[in-house]
């Protein structure tokens, strides 16, 4: 029973807290062609009820992430729709300031979210933070750019270069484990490639998840069946087969555009915003010396801020001529994990029936 309740929360984690788990669809939730409301998918919500009900999952992590806490701060985990916590009240009385906030002063723009105030604390802080910080006017200034303005196809060139150029892999058989926050939890993970076609599963003891994209949909699913992706959780899926070989980089992105030079990890970096064929665009930084793509982040709009996806990349490593990073960390409100890669076999022999969509 434990290893099942377990299962049901990392399951939970992956889905982007979803509550509850429903068949696959590679959409946002619509019904003749008209978004699908919270409030008639979910229960008793007094003031979330009107915002699209893919998006609940993602404003859920968001303010969990925002006041530090778990679920169980505002809801009783047995029946998240009951009520009878004073914090679940309190909470209400909250998102419906920050909604009249933004409305009669921001013209309608999410400008101000739970994170302005708290900020990762439980509870808002009005007293300013009396430990000396670095800072020019408030905020820590960027790096000098380059002296002439960087053309990103010469970023893009650069970084191809870097990790071997643009030589084409056939297929790849990979070893990884998924490294939990606590760095001490692990689960192993095995990951395929085969013409554009990608699977990652990973094993929580005698339970299993995997991604999958199978060239023109995604999917996740384990062995109690398929679990419902959002769009752009299914987009995400769909970019981990585009840049598992980086060289890559050039058929995920139609368009790329340098927007300012920024610093991570005391590194100078390079940014480019880069749109995808469908019009989605994704922020990319280079590292401005070496070439390498450090990090990528989306953004999907909520009613309360952006919900973030942040994919840093490092100890980029060669197999079969051309180099990939073999430590990748992902990011999200409330949600992260480590992926590590041990082995890589170019041009293994994969069996197609490994990225065959499930039937259920």
């Amino acid at each position: 029973m434990k290893r099942k309740v377990k299962f049901a929360v990392i399951l939970v984690a992956i889905g982007f807290a979803v509550v509850g788990l429903v068949p696959f669809r590679n959409h946002a939730q619509t019904k003749d062609g008209q978004v699908v409301l919270a409030k008639n998918v979910f229960k008793n919500l007094k003031v979330l009820g009107d915002m699209p009900a893919d998006q609940l999952g993602k404003v859920m992590n968001i303010f969990s992430a925002s006041l530090n806490v778990n679920c169980s701060f505002c809801h009783y985990t047995d029946d998240f729709s009951k009520d009878g916590k004073e914090e679940k009240d309190t909470a209400r009385k909250m998102i419906a300031m920050t909604f009249s906030i933004n409305k009669d002063h921001f013209g309608g723009e999410t400008e101000v979210s739970c994170n302005t105030c708290h900020n990762g604390q439980m509870h808002p802080q009005s007293r300013p933070n009396l430990v000396p910080t670095e800072h020019s006017a408030g905020h820590t200034p960027r790096p000098e750019p380059p002296k002439t303005k960087p053309e990103a196809s010469d970023v893009i060139a650069k970084f191809v270069a870097a990790v071997g150029g643009a030589k084409k892999i056939d297929s790849a058989a990979i070893t990884a484990v998924r490294v939990e926050p606590d760095g001490k939890t692990t689960e192993p993970e095995t990951v395929n490639f085969k013409a554009g076609k990608y699977s990652a599963k990973t094993t929580y003891g005698k339970e299993w998840v995997t991604d999958l994209w199978d060239g023109s949909m995604a999917a996740k699913f384990g062995p109690d069946g398929s679990h419902r992706l959002h769009a752009d959780e299914a987009e995400q899926i769909k970019r981990e087969a585009q840049l598992l070989f980086p060289s890559a980089i050039g058929a995920a992105y139609s368009k790329f555009e340098y927007r300012f030079t920024g610093e991570i990890d005391g590194r100078k970096v390079l940014v480019l915003n880069a749109t995808t064929a469908d019009g989605l665009r994704e922020r990319l930084s280079f590292d401005e010396q070496t070439g390498l793509l450090v990090r990528r982040v989306a953004v999907t709009p909520t009613v309360l801020g952006g919900f973030v996806y942040q994919v840093d990349y490092s100890d980029y490593k060669a197999f079969g001529g051309v180099k990939i990073p073999t430590v990748v960390k992902y990011a999200m409100p409330n949600i992260s994990w480590t992926r590590k890669i041990s082995a890589v076999k170019i041009n293994a022999a994969i069996a197609d029936d490994v990225f065959a969509m499930p039937k259920s």
